[in-house]
């Protein structure tokens, strides 16, 4: 059976357009890889990484922290660990979701960065779906229960 395709069009830097025709053959067919790749090593690094390394209070302090949050692709990666920081030290997120603070900010701090891209994507998707989701499921399955 034939793979459906969407075409579309992404805008980007110039920078990545030079970043594209250096690592592939065509900028189209680097931007097709990395569109076709990012959801599968997103599963599997959510699966295989993230899943079960925070409890239940953790991740609710990191959804509720990034409420709102606007990610922006030069900072993949970099925004979980100011918004949890701060969260803690200035808002005393970790009193109201009842965790160690300063254990939850050396978990975090651990992520590799891809790991990290990929916790704000999981938070970022609850926020765009959260009328629709039980936000207690959608924890509890990446706590691992």
């Amino acid at each position: 059976m034939p793979k459906e395709i969407t075409k579309l069009a992404p805008r980007i830097n110039t920078k990545v357009v030079d970043w594209y025709k250096t690592s592939f053959a065509t900028l189209n067919a680097g931007a097709e890889y990395t569109l076709e790749a990012i959801p599968q090593i997103y599963r599997l690094t959510m699966a295989y990484e993230i899943k079960g390394k925070f409890n239940r209070g953790e991740l609710m302090l990191m959804i509720d922290v990034n409420n709102g949050l606007i990610l922006m692709s030069q900072s993949a990666g970099q925004h979980i660990k100011a918004q949890v920081s701060d969260g803690i030290a200035l808002d005393h997120l970790d009193e109201k979701w009842k965790v160690d603070g300063a254990k939850l900010n050396k978990k975090v701090d651990a992520l590799t960065f891809f790991q990290s891209f990929c916790l704000e994507i999981w938070i970022l998707a609850y926020w765009e779906n959260h009328e629709k989701l039980d936000i207690e499921k959608y924890v509890a399955e990446m706590e691992g229960k």
